[in-house]
C-alpha cells in the first residue's frame, strides 16, 4: 500500500458511488435545464469526465459531444488548490472532486445542494474521507464554503472576517448556523 495513497474505509467504495452518482444525475439535470455543458458545471475535463462517469457511474449516459471545459475563474483555482495541498488524500477521486467542490462553491445554495448530495451529513463524509486533513481541521463544524475560503484568507495573510474570534461575531449564525433544505439563497463568504 502506498503510504500517500491509503485503501479506501470499509464502506467508502459504496458511499463514494451513490456520492458520484448524486453529483453526475444533479449535474446532468442542471446541464438539460440549460445552465451549462456538463463538464463546466463540474469544473472537470471531458477526459476527467469520462473517466469519472465510467468508474463510478458505468451506466450514465454522457453527451456525444463534450466541449472543453471553458476558463477557470481564480477563486475556483484557488480552492481547488486549498483542498489538494491541504486537505487531499491524493487519490484520483480525491482530485476530481477537489475540482467538482471547487466549481460547486461557485453556486450559490448550500454546497451539499449545489452537489446533489441529500445531506450536510454526506457532504461531511465525503470531506472525511478524501479530504481528512481539512475535514480535521473544521473542528468547530462550520459551513463548509465559509471554512473554505476562511482558510484561503487566512494563508494568504488575510482576515474575512472583523471580529477576533467566532465566539464575538455579530455574523456567527451566518456560518454555524443549521442548514435546511431546498433554501435557494447566495452564502456570503
Amino acid at each position: 500500500m502506498n503510504a500517500s495513497r491509503p485503501d479506501p474505509l470499509p464502506g467508502a467504495v459504496e458511499a463514494d458511488r451513490a456520492d458520484f452518482m448524486a453529483m453526475l444525475d444533479h449535474a446532468r439535470r442542471e446541464s438539460l435545464a440549460g445552465k451549462g455543458a456538463l463538464s463546466d458545471l463540474l469544473g472537470l475535463t471531458p477526459a476527467e469526465l469520462l473517466r469519472l462517469a465510467a468508474k463510478w457511474h458505468p451506466e450514465f449516459v454522457l453527451p456525444a459531444a463534450l466541449p472543453k471545459r471553458g476558463p477557470v475563474p481564480q477563486d475556483q483555482e484557488d480552492l481547488a488548490l486549498l483542498l489538494l495541498w491541504r486537505g487531499g488524500s491524493g487519490r484520483e477521486e480525491a482530485q476530481w472532486l477537489a475540482q467538482i467542490l471547487a466549481r460547486r462553491a461557485m453556486e450559490p445554495s448550500h454546497l451539499w445542494e449545489d452537489l446533489g448530495l441529500p445531506s450536510r451529513a454526506h457532504l461531511g463524509a465525503l470531506m472525511q474521507r478524501h479530504f481528512p486533513r481539512l475535514h480535521a481541521a473544521n473542528t468547530r463544524n462550520m459551513r463548509w464554503k465559509r471554512f473554505f475560503y476562511r482558510q484561503i484568507c487566512n494563508d494568504a495573510g488575510g482576515t474575512m472576517c472583523l471580529a477576533p474570534n467566532c465566539d464575538g461575531c455579530a455574523e456567527k449564525a451566518l456560518c454555524f448556523g443549521p442548514e435546511t433544505s431546498g433554501v435557494a439563497r447566495a452564502e456570503t463568504v
